[in-house]
């Protein structure tokens, strides 16, 4: 395995789709840990600081569970060079705030809610993926939820969050409007 190999490299093949698609997922919870990591220094609250860890915590495991996938199914990790994060951010702007990284983050987490229920919901998958997708569901729909709380009581002391869901969300838009242009959505996106 090398953390080397980039989606066009060598390990990387046309007919390879399946573990294309793993290390855009186990890219997204990279991504989403160091984001995490990232807000919670800026928490202002122990609730949302204790929330935030939580949130880390599964995000480094789903990495490591998508890992375990990839390696279990024959296929090596590479690095993803341009992850839906990324397009999402291009879109949104650099984020200035804590509310700005909840957004993101919210948007983010639902694109990923759906996708996973969508790979679930779709095609057969192996009895490794099935457990997989099962197992980081039900976390990623926690996220969602406590994300969507904060923002909801951020919104009750400053309406201009909402301005901020809706401009993210118009960002994720983009993103996957971008992805799908460039033939490079995943499934169901």
């Amino acid at each position: 395995m090398t953390d080397q190999a980039t989606a066009t490299g060598p390990t990387a093949t046309a007919g390879d789709d399946l573990h294309w698609l793993l290390n855009q997922y186990r890219a997204a919870e990279v991504h989403g840990a160091g984001a995490i990591m990232r807000m919670s220094k800026l928490a202002e609250t122990s609730a949302l600081r204790a929330s935030l860890v939580r949130h880390l915590r599964d995000e480094a495991v789903h990495a490591w569970l998508w890992t375990r996938a990839l390696e279990d199914l024959g296929g090596e990790v590479f690095t993803v060079p341009e992850p839906y994060q990324q397009h999402l951010s291009s879109h949104y702007g650099i984020p200035r705030s804590l509310d700005d990284m909840l957004v993101l983050t919210l948007v983010s987490e639902k694109r990923g809610v759906a996708q996973y229920v969508n790979h679930l919901d779709g095609a057969p998958a192996s009895k490794t993926i099935q457990q997989t997708l099962r197992a980081i569901i039900k976390d990623e729909e926690w996220h969602v939820r406590y994300i969507r709380e904060e923002l909801d009581d951020r919104m009750r002391r400053n309406r201009s969050v909402a301005g901020l869901i809706e401009r993210a969300e118009a960002a994720d838009e983009r993103a996957l409007a971008e992805l799908k242009a460039h033939g490079s959505a995943p499934i169901g996106w």
